[in-house]
């Protein structure tokens, strides 16, 4: 909600004592500027506008409850850092992640918790949240998976989106061979905690990666489109590669899809390094389990062969000292 201050009601020394500048308000966030802009845009703080100055301003006391709010439960997770969890969710869970996505994106490429389901039903690992058990409240989660081969191909050249993909393109996660995952969906509940929340899913999501190379599942390489700045620049963070940018549809100020090769050995990107070096490692443990243990080979120390005698063979020696 945008609200007008004049200056003949508000004089300037008001409006100074009052409101924040974007800046400050930022500051005493100590949020990033694209996520303070998300909250306005949410209408969770109040913008005011001084016609005359050409300025925009925050109210102070709106700005500080939610300065309070951020350090408390900042405060909270530090003392009890299990209160976070990553999980497989719930239908009810389905429901509140679907909300979140409504916040951000369109509703001709929200997918209905219904639909969520089904997938699930094709892998039953393709979507993880982040859930606050103190408040039972999903606040972030992510949606990724092995894709049919064709399907994929599709929405890293930006000719289908996300909204496309049908429950029977979703694939389990196999040991056999390695795999390519897309990801779907990677969002965050808006607010002044919102960046605590996200650096807890991709963490939790990182940990996911390793978690499945553990249990055998190779992941060759992650794929994503992203739609807003907040993506852009995730996808940035972790040295993902540009592949395609030409997409213009409505709904959307642009659709850039990018892949990380998780088979870069000469990668600089920390997650990537562990990674390969985790890899490594399963595999020469798997190397060594297979060669046989020189501790278990047992050297027999047999007689000497029976000579024959008097030009009687062994074996007829035996028979005949049995007969005797």
């Amino acid at each position: 909600m945008n609200q007008v201050l004049t200056q003949a009601y508000h004089p300037l020394g008001e409006i100074v004592q009052n409101y924040y500048t974007a800046r400050e308000a930022i500051k005493k966030l100590g949020i990033p500027r694209s996520t303070f802009y998300d909250l306005v845009k949410a209408n969770q703080i109040p913008r005011v506008t001084v016609p005359s100055r050409r300025q925009v301003f925050y109210p102070k006391q709106r700005i500080d409850e939610l300065a309070e709010e951020r350090a408390r439960l900042v405060g909270e997770v530090e003392q009890t850092p299990e209160r976070f969890v990553f999980v497989l969710p719930q239908r009810d869970d389905l429901e509140q992640l679907v909300g979140i996505e409504r916040m951000y994106f369109h509703e001709s490429i929200i997918v209905s918790p219904e639909e969520q389901q089904e997938q699930l039903s094709y892998n039953p690992e393709a979507i993880h949240v982040l859930k606050d058990t103190k408040t039972n409240t999903v606040v972030a989660g992510v949606s990724l998976s092995p894709i049919k081969p064709d399907v994929l191909e599709k929405l890293i050249r930006l000719e289908i989106d996300e909204a496309q993909v049908k429950p029977t393109d979703y694939l389990p996660y196999t040991v056999d061979a390695p795999l390519d995952c897309y990801v779907i969906d990677f969002v965050v509940r808006p607010g002044p905690n919102a960046t605590y929340y996200g650096s807890k899913l991709l963490q939790a999501t990182l940990d996911y990666f390793i978690e499945l190379l553990n249990r055998g599942v190779v992941i060759r390489s992650i794929y994503a489109s992203v739609i807003s700045t907040f993506g852009e620049r995730l996808v940035k963070d972790l040295h993902f590669t540009l592949i395609q940018s030409d997409w213009a549809r409505e709904h959307e100020a642009f659709r850039h899809s990018y892949v990380l090769d998780l088979e870069n050995v000469e990668s600089k990107t920390r997650f990537i390094q562990k990674y390969v070096r985790q890899r490594r490692n399963l595999e020469r443990m798997k190397k060594a389990a297979q060669k046989p243990d020189s501790s278990m080979i047992v050297e027999l120390d047999f007689p000497p062969p029976l000579a024959a005698v008097d030009g009687v063979p062994p074996l007829k020696q035996r028979t005949d000292l049995a007969s005797r």
